[in-house]
């Protein structure tokens, strides 16, 4: 059993599990397990599995499935590719192998399984769904890989819509070693978006082991916005080098890069707004890099999400104007567990709820690289003076990192954290492919602070992490308290308090009277609310 700290049982007991049953979800669990319902369990030894189980879901034995022979494959193939416009396809049960490429054309149409979770596509496929209003419903893909690198379905239309469905180690078939050049992997998808107002919406996603982001959001470069709704959906088991890809030591630094579960949007495209709805997602047990939700554009929200176990960070990259709020991150005292890291302007960070962080672990020199509550980076531009990224300056491209300004961190709680808030000292680099630093980096600069609170017992933990040699410029701190160990500081801050704060019990969060979280508005997910209808029965693949 895990050892967690006074403070740490005390707010995994206080954690709220209110279980209703609205969506669904799958877990691959041994015939024999038992899992104990959410409700039984003392939350001190909470699992993954606990929470990812759905145990109030409809099972579904696919190992019962039969494979469907060639020439239904076939004639399901050319079902898809010549539909009409506004047919409903509904599919029987079956595997249904190597369909290829496959372009949904016809406006309208529906894809669905007869029963849900009985329609496997394996082998190499790819769903490219170019008309508009069509859904696929309750498809799982598996024993296979994509068929292109963009994913197992590549929503291009307007108002295109994936739900009920299941991702269950979908890593095999494709070709998957170091290329020549420079020894690097191939980046694979499992789903990306391309179009306007897509949906992904209760669905299951399990065991990305391969190197490519699991979800990809490709923002068009336009100032048009996508408003995509990515919502309801359980990720599961993202992990890297299962393949060894890092066992190559000059390739390292870009192998362990693109591991995340989503990108919304990529540097070229990062000053437009996606203004993409992330939110009621379950995160757990996902290690692929530090950014597990990877924003690259603006006027995007985070929002609801649970986050379990996770060795990684929501991650302000790059983009202006996103908002990050009422999410719940749990590290259980997991190494490399972190909260949100920011870069670039406008954002709001509020009204989250962070517990049992671990960090760095104290592993890497000064802050670079530190898995904190809420960092705040540093930059390579003097955005004080109005300095900006431009794709046309060598050195200065929209892939690098954007210092940040103009942030509002307010109403956060977190408790038993290895560091909570972080003023970062962050060693850049000029790029993934090579380690010269870069010489000249600056701070944020008006940052606003407000009714933030980091509640540390634990007197080995950090409440606040700076470095003396790089502080904010033109910081603001307005009824914070930081009850912990406070590091890199001339003295503790106007408008902060290092007085133990007091709080009360409402529901099974902490409400501290000082400020920090509303906690009426958080909640934690599990697999019985979210997710897709069915869960799979399957021998576990770890």
């Amino acid at each position: 059993m895990k050892k967690h700290t006074p403070i740490a049982l005390a707010l995994l007991a206080a954690l709220s599990f209110n279980a209703h049953a609205t969506s669904p979800t799958p877990v691959q669990l041994p015939e024999t397990a038992v899992v104990q319902p959410i409700a039984e369990v003392s939350l001190q030894s909470l699992t993954a599995e606990q929470l990812v189980a759905g145990q109030s879901r409809e099972l579904v034995d696919a190992s019962k499935v039969e494979v469907a022979d060639n020439a239904a494959a076939e004639a399901l193939k050319q079902q898809l590719e010549n539909a009409k416009p506004g047919e409903v396809i509904t599919i029987a049960p079956g595997r249904y192998a190597n369909l290829g490429v496959i372009e949904l054309t016809a406006d309208g149409i529906t894809v669905k399984a007869e029963q849900p979770g009985t329609v496997l596509l394996t082998g190499l496929v790819q769903l490219v769904v170019k008309g508009d209003d069509i859904t696929l419903d309750s498809l799982v893909f598996t024993e296979g890989g994509p068929a292109e690198r963009f994913g197992g379905v590549r929503l291009e239309g307007m108002r295109n819509t994936l739900q009920n469905s299941t991702f269950y180690y979908f890593n095999d078939d494709y070709e998957y070693q170091p290329d020549e050049r420079r020894s690097e992997y191939p980046r694979y998808l499992w789903v990306s978006l391309w179009g306007k107002d897509g949906k992904v919406i209760n669905n299951r996603f399990e065991g990305k082991h391969k190197r490519g982001t699991l979800i990809g959001i490709q923002k068009n470069i336009d100032d048009q916005a996508d408003n995509h709704l990515i919502e309801g959906n359980i990720f599961y088991s993202q992990k890297k080098n299962r393949y060894n890809e890092l066992a190559i030591e000059k390739a390292v630094r870009y192998n362990g890069n693109s591991w995340e579960a989503i990108r919304i949007g990529d540097s070229k495209s990062s000053q437009w707004p996606s203004r993409t709805q992330f939110v009621n997602n379950l995160l757990v047990d996902s290690d692929g890099e530090r950014e597990l939700i990877s924003v690259k554009s603006g006027e995007n929200r985070i929002a609801g999400n649970t986050i379990f176990e996770s060795a990684s960070m929501i991650s302000l990259r790059h983009g202006k104007a996103n908002v990050v709020e009422n999410n719940v991150i749990i590290g259980n005292n997991k190494q490399d567990t972190g909260g949100i890291r920011i870069y670039d302007e406008d954002h709001v960070v509020r009204n989250n709820y962070l517990v049992g962080l671990r960090g760095s672990g104290g592993q890497i020199a000064g802050n670079a690289d530190v898995r904190g509550g809420v960092v705040i980076n540093t930059g390579i531009i003097d955005v004080k003076n109005n300095e900006q990224l431009d794709q046309e300056v060598k050195g200065k491209e929209l892939n690098k990192q954007w210092t940040p300004k103009n942030v509002t961190v307010e109403n956060n709680t977190m408790v038993d954290v290895e560091f909570g808030m972080v003023h970062g000292n962050q060693g850049h680099r000029v790029s993934l492919f090579d380690n010269s630093q870069v010489e000249t980096i600056f701070t944020g600069d008006h940052i606003r602070f407000s009714s933030n609170v980091v509640f540390n017992l634990d007197e080995t933990l950090q409440a606040l992490r700076a470095d003396p040699a790089t502080p904010l410029t033109n910081p603001t701190y307005s009824d914070e308290v930081y009850y912990g160990q406070v590091h890199g500081v001339d003295g503790v801050p106007a408008g902060v308090t290092q007085q133990k704060p007091t709080y009360t019990k409402v529901g099974d969060f902490y409400q501290f009277a000082e400020g920090g979280a509303d906690v009426s508005k958080l909640h934690v997910l599990t697999a019985d609310e979210i997710g897709p209808s069915y869960r799979l029965q399957e021998a576990p693949k770890r």
